[in-house]
């Protein structure tokens, strides 16, 4: 019903991570584009932990919709 009380798993929260530096990153990008690159470097590294664990919760490389 509620994820309330459920731990997440590693994956989960890096995955949330990484959408949430993505999305400053993004905002950000039209005002300060050195802060904005720092932050994307940061979720792509955070996107390479994600591979080298072999997440089932990000999308393939080379398949996007």
């Amino acid at each position: 019903m509620f994820r309330i009380f459920e731990i997440k798993t590693r994956e989960e929260r890096l995955c949330e991570k990484y959408s949430r530096l993505m999305q400053r990153a993004y905002k950000i990008a039209l005002f300060d584009k050195e802060k904005s690159d720092r932050l994307n470097s940061r979720a792509k590294k955070i996107m390479a932990e994600l591979r080298r664990m072999n997440c089932n919760l990000i999308e393939p490389k080379g398949e996007t919709a």
